[in-house]
């Protein structure tokens, strides 16, 4: 039996988390260790699902030759990208949800997850698919383009795939520059310092917090996915180019800027809301750093390292814990319903 004692300091601990800079540092660490969880699910699935059917690519004259020990970045298997559709339709799941739930904590929460589980499942093993389907390449750490690499390479052929889609990108951008109804500080910025007239936010709009977290959550990532490999690419930048190493302390500036913003707030979800853009920024810093070698990423090698994944995710689900026990404030959060 909990004692009244016991209540009072459970009490007590619970009002510390409610307070700056508790609020705004538990949101952002609960998005930050989504990131490393991430890859750690792709790597995974790529090294732990392997039972489907397996065949190249029609585009292939004759299947690669691959030494042993190399990892084969042109064979596709069936139960990876069955297993990655799954995963998509969870996070759809979630984010209707989400919808349907119609509350400001659980659409802020359904929409993040959502999308993660959605970018991973359908978008990031799609690129997987198409990637080997039409034959492209990995670039090894040695700076050769192959099919099979030694060791880790610096970018898989996926990601070659996403930086293509980068007329995409633009083009959707623009909807969101042009929208009167956002809620984004940035594209306000923007229509302030460029004179942009968009019009007035209508009166009396309700908030759709699941689809438009989910959808935010997306972009976010596919711009800076795209931003990176712009930088990483030799024929444009490089990863060691004076203007990457500007980038890194430009981002990384700018993330400690929008973290001592995140630290002042008071609402765990208008918290939340604003660490997911702050913690993926400041991710690209980590991201950076790692194609630099200035540590060993265990994220991408997660066998190689079970203990650093697994506190992983118990830092992820221990922080989420905490930010929807703190969002149930009355006075906190308008989850009412």
């Amino acid at each position: 039996m909990t004692t009244k004692h016991e209540t009072d300091e459970h009490g007590a601990v619970m009002k510390t988390f409610l307070k700056p800079p508790f609020v705004g540092l538990i949101a952002f660490l609960a998005v930050f260790f989504v990131q490393p969880l991430g890859h750690i699910t792709m790597i995974l699935m790529e090294q732990l699902i392997q039972h489907g059917t397996k065949w190249y690519s029609v585009f292939l004259d004759k299947p690669p030759v691959i030494p042993d020990g190399y990892e084969n970045f042109s064979i596709m298997d069936s139960s990876i990208y069955w297993s990655a559709f799954i995963i998509g339709v969870i996070g759809i799941a979630i984010i209707v949800w989400g919808v349907r739930k119609d509350t400001e904590v659980a659409g802020t929460w359904a929409g993040f997850v959502g999308a993660c589980l959605l970018w991973t499942g359908w978008v990031e093993f799609s690129l997987h698919f198409h990637a080997r389907y039409f034959g492209v390449k990995a670039l090894c750490i040695d700076g050769t383009y192959a099919y099979a690499c030694a060791e880790n390479p610096a970018t898989k052929p996926e990601y070659f795939l996403m930086q293509g889609s980068v007329g995409f990108l633009l083009a959707i951008m623009l909807y969101f520059l042009l929208n009167k109804e956002t809620r984004c500080n940035m594209f306000r910025w923007f229509h302030k310092k460029l004179h942009i007239k968009v019009g007035k936010p209508s009166r009396g709009l309700t908030r759709n917090f699941a689809n438009n977290v989910a959808i935010e959550t997306l972009t976010i990532l596919w711009f800076f996915y795209v931003y990176l490999m712009f930088l990483y690419d030799e024929n444009i930048f490089g990863e060691h180019h004076w203007f990457t190493y500007l980038n890194f302390v430009a981002i990384g500036l700018w993330s400690l800027y929008l973290i001592q913003r995140l630290l002042r707030f008071k609402r765990v979800t208008t918290a939340l809301r604003y660490a997911i853009p702050t913690a993926i920024i400041f991710w690209n810093t980590v991201e950076i750093a790692g194609r630099w070698n200035w540590f060993k990423e265990f994220w991408i090698h997660p066998l190689d390292y079970p203990i650093q994944s697994t506190l992983t995710l118990v830092a992820l689900l221990g922080f989420i814990f905490i930010s929807i026990r703190t969002a149930r404030d009355k006075t906190k959060q308008i989850d009412q319903r």
